[in-house]
């Protein structure tokens, strides 16, 4: 009984952060080069520096942009340090320079283009592929195809996208079949997908061809899906423009658009504040939140308060931050505290309930 709890408390521990992850090397990159020299250098920081902007903004066209171009031209001013490491693959030793990129430099770059910036809180992507090869059909993990794995590790980390992957013990392969993924009955991914508190998830079926790769997939998101198909000689060649498709809508939704003057105000209320712990960890958490700058209590009875929100962005974005989180939750019946004469209704955007997760 006690085995049984303790494995029930691992699994918990790892699906608990699931939903979100903080990517805490969006500014690190490493490129491979031929030799040390300053030529080689020079290259793999303008390289590295374009892909650290792609990571960022969550524009994969970052280098349409003129400003981006010139900075791209004088990347070293943006270079904290770099150090070169050796690792070897498919059984080769490769030379890399591991850059690091000033993160204020960077932003302030997207900033004054206009671009948006894409905050480090981003979801996690479940992957739950099959895969029919010489070996017949299976569930895509590090043991049946390690190749696949890492071909989609690699081309998330380009794009700073957090991928996971389903444990496929007997309660996943209960709750989702093979043959259930290869034909794309989405209703059953999305019901197998709840045990991981995600509700992104790229499913579908890949197939090994005598020269060629071919994958058909679909993104599933919060109420919708996208379908993205292709084939190529090499199976990183059909994989690598999935992740990017995932990469540009996630983007597209959580990237902040910042302006350099104004900012907009909302008022929230938010219930469930217990105690000065609550309150503070609340506060704490809004002004981390990328749209908000700042979060100023105007109003507090009890366990319930009334925030004022100034925002670089919508309140709408906000949302969607406050969905990934899941530490503030829609509150449908707040129970209200305070009277219309201490803040016309009018004036208050959404109800919230602090959940105080850690």
């Amino acid at each position: 009984m006690m085995k049984r709890m303790l494995v029930l408390l691992v699994f918990g521990l790892m699906c608990s952060g699931l939903y979100a992850e903080v990517m805490k090397t969006l500014y690190d990159v490493r490129v491979p080069v031929s030799q040390r020299g300053e030529a080689e250098l020079s290259g793999a920081v303008v390289e590295g520096l374009n892909t650290v902007l792609v990571r960022v903004s969550g524009r994969a066209d970052i280098g349409q942009f003129d400003s981006v171009r010139q900075a791209l031209r004088q990347a070293r001013n943006l270079l904290l340090q770099y150090r070169y490491d050796r690792e070897f693959v498919d059984g080769e030793e490769q030379l890399l320079v591991a850059l690091s990129f000033s993160e204020p430099e960077v932003n302030r770059l997207l900033l004054q283009s206009g671009l948006p910036v894409w905050d480090k809180n981003r979801p996690q992507t479940l992957v739950w592929l099959v895969v029919d090869d010489v070996s017949g059909r299976q569930f895509v993990s590090e043991e049946t195809h390690p190749e696949i794995v890492a071909a989609l590790r690699e081309a998330a980390a380009a794009r700073g996208l957090p991928l996971a992957f389903p444990v496929l013990d007997i309660d996943d392969r209960i709750q989702l079949n093979i043959d259930q993924v290869w034909s794309m009955q989405l209703d059953a991914v999305r019901r197998a997908a709840e045990r991981y508190r995600t509700s992104h998830v790229l499913t579908g079926r890949i197939t090994r061809l005598s020269t060629r790769w071919l994958g058909n997939f679909v993104y599933l998101r919060a109420g919708d899906e996208a379908f993205v198909d292709h084939q190529a000689p090499m199976v990183a060649e059909i994989l690598t423009p999935t992740v990017n498709t995932i990469a540009d809508e996630l983007g597209a939704r959580y990237a902040v658009l910042r302006s350099e003057g104004g900012s907009l105000n909302a008022n929230i209320v938010v219930s469930g504040v217990d105690d000065f712990r609550d309150y503070a960890r609340l506060l704490t958490y809004l002004e981390g939140v990328a749209v908000i700058e700042h979060a100023n209590p105007v109003w507090v009875d009890g366990s319930q308060l009334i925030v004022q929100l100034h925002l670089q962005g919508s309140i709408d974005k906000a949302r969607q931050f406050f969905q990934l989180d899941k530490k503030l939750l829609e509150d449908e019946n707040p129970g209200l505290a305070f009277s219309d004469s201490q803040l016309p209704l009018d004036q208050i955007h959404s109800y919230y309930r602090w959940q105080n997760l850690p």
